[in-house]
Formats: C-alpha cells, sequence, structure tokens
C-alpha cells in the first residue's frame, strides 16, 4: 500500500509540467505558419514527456522528453517569436520552467543504492540534471541503431562472436583475448593552435589487427578513421616532469572539447605536468561518421567490441611510448566517464603505471548498453536467439570487472556524482569495490557537470598528491562542500 501512494505522489508531481507543457501548446498554434511548424513540435514533445511523467513514475524516458523539448524550445524561440510577440517571453519562461521540472522529478524519482548521498533539491541541481537528460535523450535518440532488417545478421554476429570467444577461453582468460601492442616507430608531430592554446598534435600507425575469425573485422579494419592513432601532447620544456594521460569521453576528440575537459591552465600549467590526450578510436580525427563517436555505442555491435579492443591497444602503445621514448620516470592516467571506463580498464594491463583516476566512470558497459538499447531491434536480435547474457560474455574481455587492477589501491581513486543520469551511481561503486576502496568521493551534481564541480578537482589533486606526482603546494584547499 505505501508503495501504492509513494507511486501516485510521484505522478502528481507532474501535474505543473503537463499544464506548462499545455499553453505552450495552444501558444504554439495561434502562432503564424513558419512559427508554428518550429514550435508545435517542440510543444508534443513537451506534452508526451510531461504526461508520459505522470503516467510511468520512475521512468527516465518521459525526463529525457521534457529536457530535449525544453532545450529546443529555448533554441528555436528566437528564430520564431517573433510570430508571437510578447507572448514568447511567456513561453521562453515555460520551457526553462519544465526543463527544471524535468531536472527536479529525475533527481527526486532516481532510486540510489545504499552509500549513495541524496542530494538536497535545489535550482541549480535541477537544471544540471535536466541537462544530464537532454543529452542523453540526444544519445540515444540519435544513435545509428541497424533497423530490424539486419536483424539476423547482427544476431549471427553475436553468436559467432560469443562461440568464438567461448572455444579460446577468452571470456575466462581476457589477458589471452589483448596481445601486446608494439612500440609506435613512425610518430610524426606538428604544433597546433586551438582556442588560444598551442599543443603538438601526434600521429602513428595504430598497429591494430583484431584477432582471426571474429566477426566484423573485415568491415571494421576497411575504415581508415581507426587505422592511426592521435594524440594531443601538453609538454614542458625545462627538463623531466610527471606524465598524465588524460582520456576523453565518448563523443569528444575533438581539441577544442578535450583541452576545455582537462584544462592545461590547471593540470599543465599549475600542477606542472606533462599531459598525453590521446583520441579514442571512432573519435575526432579517427571517427568514420558525420560526428565524432559514431559507431562507439550507438551502431554495430561488433564495431564497438573492435573500437573497444583497439583503444585498449592503443592507450597502451601510448604508455610504451612515454615510457621508452619520452623517457617517462612517472605516469598517471585520468578519464572521465567513457574515459574513466578505459582508464580503467588500462589498469588491468599496465602495471607501470603510478596512479589511475577514474572519473564519473562506466564499470560495465553491458549493463548501460542492453539498458538503453532500442525496444523493436532488441525484441528483433533475442527473437533469433541473442540474450542478455550473450552480449556480457562478448563484453567480457573488455570490462575492467574481469581482472583485478595492477595498480596498488592506495594508488587509485574513484569519484562520481550523485545525480548521474548517463552512468548510474552503483556503476561507480561497483568499480571502486573492485578496487579494493572503501567508496568512491561523491559531488553534488551530474554527469556534464564534472568540469565545474570543486570536489571532482579535489578528488584528482588529492590522488595525484597521493602518488607523488605533484607538490603539495601546487594543489588547491579541500572545498567545504561539493
Amino acid at each position: 500500500m505505501d508503495t501504492v501512494l509513494i507511486h501516485r505522489a510521484r505522478q502528481w508531481r507532474a501535474i505543473p509540467a503537463i499544464l506548462a507543457a499545455l499553453i505552450w501548446l495552444v501558444l504554439s498554434l495561434q502562432a503564424a505558419l513558419w512559427g508554428a511548424v518550429l514550435l508545435v513540435p517542440v510543444a508534443l514533445l513537451l506534452v508526451t514527456g510531461s504526461t508520459s511523467a505522470w503516467l510511468h513514475a520512475g521512468d527516465s524516458r518521459p525526463h529525457q522528453l521534457m529536457a530535449i523539448g525544453s532545450v529546443l524550445g529555448v533554441v528555436l524561440l528566437p528564430f520564431a517569436g517573433w510570430a508571437l510577440g510578447w507572448w514568447a517571453w511567456l513561453l521562453a519562461g515555460l520551457a526553462v520552467g519544465i526543463l527544471l521540472s524535468s531536472g527536479w522529478l529525475a533527481t527526486v524519482e532516481q532510486l540510489r543504492p545504499a552509500g549513495v548521498p541524496n542530494p538536497p533539491a535545489s535550482i541549480a541541481l535541477s537544471a544540471k540534471v535536466a541537462l544530464d537528460n537532454a543529452l542523453l535523450g540526444y544519445f540515444v535518440g540519435t544513435a545509428q541503431i541497424p533497423g530490424p532488417g539486419n536483424a539476423h545478421r547482427i544476431a549471427r554476429e553475436m553468436i559467432d562472436a560469443d562461440a568464438l570467444m567461448r572455444a579460446r577461453g577468452w571470456i575466462t582468460n581476457p589477458a589471452q583475448f589483448h596481445r601486446a601492442p608494439p612500440l609506435p616507430s613512425d610518430v610524426s608531430s606538428r604544433q597546433r593552435r586551438v582556442m588560444g592554446q598551442s599543443f603538438v598534435h601526434l600521429r602513428w600507425t595504430s598497429g591494430f589487427q583484431p584477432h582471426a575469425g571474429l566477426p566484423a573485422a573485415a568491415r571494421y579494419m576497411a575504415h581508415d578513421g581507426p587505422r592511426h592513432m592521435h594524440a594531443w601532447m601538453l609538454q614542458h620544456d625545462d627538463g623531466p616532469r610527471p606524465w598524465l594521460i588524460a582520456i576523453h569521453g565518448y563523443r569528444m576528440g575533438v581539441p577544442g572539447i578535450d583541452l576545455s575537459l582537462f584544462s592545461p591552465r590547471w593540470l599543465h600549467e599549475r600542477l606542472g605536468l606533462n599531459v598525453l590526450l590521446p583520441v579514442l578510436p571512432l573519435h575526432g580525427p579517427r571517427r568514420i561518421g558525420r560526428r565524432s563517436g559514431d559507431g562507439y555505442l550507438g551502431g554495430e555491435f561488433l564495431d564497438l567490441v573492435h573500437a573497444q579492443t583497439q583503444a585498449l591497444h592503443d592507450l597502451r602503445a601510448s604508455v610504451h611510448w612515454l615510457k621508452q621514448v619520452q623517457q617517462a620516470e612517472r605516469i598517471a592516467v585520468l578519464g572521465y566517464s567513457l574515459g574513466g571506463y578505459n582508464a580503467s580498464l588500462l589498469a588491468t594491463y599496465e602495471a607501470e603505471l603510478d596512479c589511475v583516476i577514474a572519473g564519473i566512470p562506466l564499470a560495465d558497459a553491458a549493463d548501460v548498453l542492453w539498458r538503453h538499447f532500442p525496444v523493436l531491434p532488441r525484441r528483433s536480435i533475442e527473437a533469433l536467439g541473442v540474450t542478455e547474457a550473450m552480449m556480457r560474455g562478448v563484453m567480457h574481455p573488455l570490462s575492467p570487472l574481469a581482472r583485478p587492477s595492477m595498480i596498488r589501491s592506495d594508488r587509485c581513486a574513484v569519484f562520481g556524482a550523485v545525480a548521474d543520469q548517463l552512468v548510474p551511481p552503483a556503476q561507480v561503486q561497483r568499480l571502486a569495490a573492485h578496487w579494493g576502496l572503501d567508496a568512491p568521493t561523491w559531488y553534488r551534481g551530474s554527469h556534464l557537470s564534472v568540469r565545474r564541480e570543486a570536489l571532482a578537482r579535489y578528488a584528482v589533486e588529492r590522488a595525484l598528491l597521493a602518488a607523488g606526482m605533484v607538490d603539495r603546494e601546487d594543489t588547491a584547499p579541500r572545498p567545504l562542500i561539493g
């Protein structure tokens, strides 16, 4: 009975958003033709999302629709608002209100495991969560998942990959799946400057080759982008310095975005580190689609398997190049989101790393992929014999949870966001437990707010300081709140 009452209480919280969405719809219909063409679809997104939030409390998809509709509304109003005159200001206010409402609903309805703090509700947190959901909705809505007509091929590839991996023992012994990379021998470099920041653009031949017999290997290797490794480098010219390998997140891999996430003023100048920013396969100059990241988490499943295998291969090659060519004495690794996943995976294969920091990291990619897989394609491949357990098996050799970290636990750090909508807090907890840590560091924010969170920056500096990578006087004092 209590559960039913709570469920109904959560449903009624969406009523103000429904009323605001209906007002948006009515006003949009009053606009001239061009304005209505732009604004009515936004209104339908808002009405559908808010009504679904009322009918299906606890489902994250309505929050995504509300957030996407609100963001689109704010973006389109300058182009269509002239058709409504002063009423456009009311629509703008309603869009912002629905955006904040979607974030608030997502925050209060999110189920957090024991040990994850419940954040106090606030306008700032609601805005952060809403932007998370808008981004997640964009990722899911624009994922280039092959249609049901490709179901037989996709199912056959997954079934064959699962059978081959089990036959060769790669699922039970992932180390046999990953081959040690050769030392890069054709590294080229050129000076670049983006958004006022100078850096060196490195490029070399990846050398990655999928295992013979793995499905879709020829299709993946037919792409030109992944064949060459790219990285951005910031290096001091006054003698040896510790190195930080900073690994970007999904759909990044572009200098302006990567250098914004991993601030050179902070990491390179104030902390005094040399910084190497590798570009993951299928991202940035290595992309195979129109957008950076196309094919990685939103495309062919076996392309993801090959891309993630190559990511580990190229990251290990980067470590070896720093050690043997740059004569690096100390190397730390920092990754955010997908980069945190790759940093964690790298820690299971490179024992000479001095520190590994995983921020808002995925720990079990198969879990997130299966949860967000569009319903119709998933049902199509399930009907042909593909199961969640099969997907987990194929992804297991690529999981940072498949092997123990080779880095001492006192040289590892994990931090996460209590209101993260892209990476469930339980994923962060699982990685911290796997590494033998008491608990992750939590900040009161969302996935996208990591760059502006003082406690996230403090967690990075604390880990680097504990590993001897930076001096105490270079680090900032501990923030009073996260």
